[in-house]
């Protein structure tokens, strides 16, 4: 994946879940909190940020590059 399209997609991954902490944040100032009908868009924010998040994300190498196990290298003769 190109760095500007990860990139756009991070930050509407960062735009939605910013949306959805301040939707949930409504919903749950509220007494009826699952009769709520903002319960619905703070939920689709959410799940929406997830998904973005979640596609910016893929692929990334989380920790050090894969090495090979021991006793598989090459030996050069």
């Amino acid at each position: 994946m190109k760095p500007i399209v990860r990139s756009t997609i991070l930050l509407f991954a960062i735009v939605f879940l910013g949306g959805a902490v301040f939707a949930w944040f409504d919903v749950l100032t509220h007494d009826n909190i699952l009769t709520n009908p903002e319960l619905k868009f703070a939920t689709g924010w959410l799940m929406t940020g997830l998904m973005f998040l979640g596609l910016g994300t893929r692929g990334w190498r989380w920790r050090k590059e894969s090495r090979p196990a021991i006793g598989t290298e090459k030996k050069s003769s």
